[in-house]
């Protein structure tokens, strides 16, 4: 049964930060507080085959891919982005792709445009989940593009790769994605590479294709979940705002008879990785929290608050604010049905969101200051 958001917010979100960490798998205790060492990922060493295929294939630059758009979004009367919707192509009704993740060039780089571009990137998952797919929107005209993420497997071939994809987070040349069971993969947009037209993805004969698709983005590394108990990795965002840049990850859960967690991990800005120990790839989280709010789809922190995106079936999904040690406000009715990802652009403190519904499909620019906190 899910409470109703009024008595959620008041009852089941009373996050409070105590003062010792309990069992990391469990949130059934008053105290929700984690210890984010209880949080390790293990950085797999990086794909070879990468290298291997970029001496193979046509490497393009991301601004390359904007300005190869060929689908162009268009703007509602209440300012949110609406996918390509005519006769001949249709992402804003289509079953076989779902949008998922956001990020944005102010996520990548903190001046916040990327070789001359501001833009948002998206993700897909396909709707048998064997396949995912991004997209550069470029602001500027709402043109967009569509490129497959691939996993190269060989050092002359690649394939498909078999993810939901439901967060995204872009930081500096490298696109993090979530992968549901088994942690986060990272995608290299400096090895973004043009192929062949054809329907197979990989290589046929003498020639590279993608299921139609003109660009591919390599899969270069894995950091591989490594504690002794299990975590949903639903979605993901950057903080650029705290002196040490972090990335939240949390988990969408129907149950609270399952633990719902949102923990974060430290970023190394000179290397653009997590900050691991003395082993250099051992990375345990900074923060870990028990937050017991249900259906949480999206969570993103800046200046020292939350932001938290919730779905309610069709109706319309609200957004939690949140300031911990605080209750979570929930501002309800903030997004349209079905909300996803949250991005945070801290240069003009705008908050990006997107919602994935058949027919119901926008990308959300809203001001950040309009969220309401306890």
């Amino acid at each position: 049964m899910r409470l109703s958001s009024t008595l959620f917010a008041a009852v089941a979100a009373l996050l409070v930060p105590g003062s010792l960490a309990a069992d990391p798998s469990k949130c059934n205790t008053s105290d929700k507080a984690r210890d984010g060492a209880d949080f390790v990922f293990v950085e797999q060493a990086d794909n070879p085959n990468v290298a291997s295929l970029a001496k193979k294939l046509k490497r393009v630059n991301v601004s390359d891919v904007f300005e190869d758009a060929n689908h162009k979004m268009t703007t509602d009367s209440s300012g949110r982005k609406l996918w390509q919707r005519t006769s001949d192509f249709n992402d804003f009704e289509t079953e076989k792709w779902i949008p998922q993740g956001i990020s944005s060039t102010a996520d990548a780089v903190e001046g916040g445009t990327y070789e001359g571009k501001d833009g948002w990137i998206v993700s897909w998952h396909r709707n048998d989940d064997k396949s995912a797919r991004v997209t550069f929107v470029d602001r500027a005209n709402d043109k967009y593009r569509h490129a497959l993420l691939v996993y190269p497997h060989a050092e002359d071939n690649f394939r498909e790769v078999p993810i939901h994809a439901g967060g995204i987070m872009w930081y500096g040349d490298k696109l993090w994605v979530v992968d549901t069971t088994n942690g986060i993969r990272v995608f290299d947009l400096a090895n973004i590479w043009q192929v062949d037209t054809g329907d197979a993805v990989g290589k046929s004969g003498s020639k590279y294709t993608a299921a139609g698709y003109k660009y591919v983005i390599p899969q270069i590394r894995w950091y591989k979940w490594s504690s002794d108990f299990s975590f949903r990795f639903s979605f993901l965002a950057l903080d650029r705002t705290e002196k040490e840049h972090t990335v939240v990850v949390g988990e969408y859960q129907t149950s609270d008879s399952l633990p719902i967690r949102l923990v974060k991990w430290a970023l190394d800005e000179s290397t653009g990785r997590l900050k691991t120990g003395a082993d250099g790839k051992t990375a345990k989280a900074t923060w870990a929290y028990c937050v017991g709010i249900l259906q949480m789809q999206g969570a993103v922190s800046a200046n020292g608050k939350f932001y938290i995106s919730t779905s309610n079936g069709n109706s319309k999904g609200d957004l939690f604010g949140w300031v911990p040690g605080s209750y979570a406000y929930n501002n309800v009715g903030f997004y349209p049905p079905h909300p996803e990802d949250l991005s945070f652009d801290k240069r003009k403190n705008r908050l990006y969101g997107l919602t994935e519904g058949k027919g119901q499909r926008y990308i959300i620019d809203s001001d950040a200051k309009k969220v309401k906190f306890s």
